[in-house]
């Protein structure tokens, strides 16, 4: 129980490092750093409208930090959360607008994710099976692969899915029966919300109440002694990634049928980025997860805000994130020496 403690600890200390690095930026950049401040800390809780898109936008945030933290549970590491979660939101759309859309609006919907998150967990697993079966780094091809396929959903959606009329360079519109309802309008909040939530619970009670997510666990504790243990491993990493690239898409996929319609080019820059450092904020806890997210995403609205209020650029939101990814990305790099120290792996 300490050690959760000393850890929440240590994750609340890189945020408020973060917080107060941005504050001296603002102090630095701002003719007037008191309404800026203010309009960056404080203006998201002035009215439905700023609060109901901070919950927006912690929604993909929720899902992609899911898909990294099951990862980072087995010790995978994916990296490819970003094309995961752009192709598999494309192929989600595909089959909305060209197969399935004679089906009711429930089934359509639940049709959609299925296909949207499954063709995301086949991008990762294979990763995960190049991983037990060849011994192939899955950080790289991960990275590899997800790279690839955020230059091939460009072509797609600007070339045979493009919806010309439009003038965007964006996919042909979900039909309109198969969107999630907006809660508090004209926010972009949507019904997609309690899904997040949902899967943050689905996700805690499968890692910490079932025996796959003990051996999940187990694994990416120690592999050698999960093995020896009578576990899988092998199947473990091709699970364990399989499960986190149909978090990151089904991320993409619910932010699309919440907000945008369609597939729009870059939509979802950032959101696999974003969800590794929910991650190691949340130290891959589900729960966690959650206020985690909420925080991230509080960073990008506050920046909005500052941008028009004050004067700020939003670009501010991304230097404030990119503290806290160094941060907890040094500090879990540490806390991983460490553990292989305290094991005498190294000297």
């Amino acid at each position: 129980m300490i050690g959760r403690y000393y850890l929440a600890a240590r994750s609340l200390f890189v945020i408020l490092v973060a917080l107060l690095a941005g504050m001296i930026v603002i102090l630095a950049v701002s003719e007037d750093p008191s309404v800026a401040i203010v309009a960056f800390f404080f203006s998201t809780f002035t009215n439905t409208y700023y609060l109901g898109n901070l919950l927006a936008n912690t929604i993909p945030l929720i899902l992609t930090g899911l898909a990294a933290a099951i990862a980072f549970s087995a010790s995978s590491f994916n990296l490819g959360l970003e094309g995961q979660v752009y192709m598999g939101s494309l192929v989600g759309t595909f089959f909305g607008v060209r197969i399935l859309t004679a089906l009711p609006p429930l089934p359509g919907t639940v049709a959609i994710l299925l296909f949207s998150l499954i063709s995301g967990g086949i991008i990762a697993g294979l990763s995960g099976l190049l991983k037990a079966r060849r011994g192939v780094n899955e950080l790289i091809s991960s990275l590899l692969l997800s790279n690839g396929l955020i230059l091939l959903v460009d072509y797609f959606i600007e070339g045979p899915f493009n919806d010309r009329p439009s003038g965007l360079a964006a996919s042909f519109s979900i039909p309109s029966k198969f969107r999630f309802e907006r809660i508090l309008p004209p926010s972009n909040l949507h019904t997609g919300l309690f899904i997040a939530i949902l899967a943050s619970v689905a996700v805690w009670f499968f890692l910490f109440k079932t025996r796959g997510g003990y051996n999940l666990r187990v694994t990416g504790k120690d592999p050698e002694f999960a093995y020896y243990g009578g576990v899988n491993v092998g199947r473990v990493y091709f699970w364990a990634m399989f499960l986190s690239g149909s978090f990151a898409a089904l991320g993409g996929m619910v932010d699309v049928l919440g907000v945008h319609g369609r597939v729009m080019r870059g939509f979802s820059s950032g959101y696999g980025w974003n969800g590794i450092a929910v991650a190691l904020i949340a130290r891959n806890h589900p729960l966690l997860v959650v206020p985690a997210a909420l925080f991230f995403a509080y960073l990008e609205i506050g920046a909005q805000i500052a941008s028009f209020e004050a004067g700020l650029t939003p670009e501010l939101s991304r230097l404030i994130q990119s503290i806290v990814f160094y941060l907890v990305t040094a500090d879990a790099i540490l806390s991983f020496l460490r553990r292989r120290r305290a094991h005498g792996k190294l000297s």
